[in-house]
């Protein structure tokens, strides 16, 4: 929001906005209607453009309907690569509903559905759908609106590699889901979720992690803490104390 964005840093996005706009793909946006910036993650474009070959895609956000009819127009100018498929929460009247997300309005089966977001929390009841990404926190407010410690990458001039960072990232996982989906012998049984289980396990695959004072001593079930169970999710395994394997 045009409030949250001190008067040096504005001048600065102004300035960026100008010559981002002569761009034929633009990422920086100023929307004066709605009294805020947007800027797009690096890599976003080819990300979009190869990622809706292989994919129907949808775009689903927790903002009200006119900031996901703006996003869409921003993404998707010509409007072909959501075809109208865009879920939003909430009335123009409201900004943000805090309710979470779930697969109802979108076509297909959950057995072949992949989320990409950065919070599990929103999405409680699609868990094992879901690929989870770093938060994206350019502007410094993002950053406190979140808890971040540390300066925004604004404040620091710094910015993701459209060509090494998070969407470059995750535009590889899905290809390699989206072929090992339609690699498998039996299209009516094959279910995305176990492939993106078996991508995940392949990350810390062969890994033993000690957690030192990370739970209390003594504490019964460190199996059901969250890092726990998400170093295990990724094919760790984990213990508390320190053998000789």
């Amino acid at each position: 929001m045009f409030v949250e964005v001190d008067p040096v840093h504005d001048e600065i996005l102004r300035k960026k906005e100008e010559q981002d706009r002569e761009k034929p793909q633009r990422h920086l946006f100023r929307f004066p209607h709605m009294g805020m910036w947007t800027k797009l993650r690096p890599g976003v474009w080819n990300f979009l453009e190869k990622a809706s070959k292989l994919f129907e895609m949808h775009l689903y956000t927790m903002g009200n309907k006119l900031y996901a009819t703006e996003m869409a127009k921003v993404l998707d100018p010509k409007g072909v690569l959501f075809a109208g498929r865009v879920i939003s929460r909430g009335d123009d009247a409201e900004t943000v509903d805090t309710k979470s997300k779930d697969l109802e309005g979108v076509l297909g089966m959950e057995s072949s559905v992949v989320i990409i977001d950065d919070s599990v929390r929103v999405w409680p009841h699609n868990k094992l759908n879901l690929i989870v990404v770093e938060r994206y926190t350019y502007f410094p407010c993002s950053r406190r609106q979140f808890g971040l410690p540390g300066p925004s990458l604004l404040e620091i001039d710094h910015d993701e590699r459209p060509d090494t960072g998070t969407l470059a990232s995750s535009l590889g996982v899905i290809e390699r889901i989206h072929h090992n989906f339609f690699a498998s012998e039996s299209l009516e049984e094959v279910d995305v979720r176990n492939i993106l289980a078996s991508e995940q396990r392949k990350i810390l695959d062969g890994c033993r992690i000690v957690f030192s004072r990370v739970f209390p001593v003594g504490e019964a079930n460190p199996h059901l803490h969250p890092l726990w169970q998400t170093a295990e999710q990724f094919g760790a395994s984990c213990t508390n104390q320190i053998d000789d394997q």
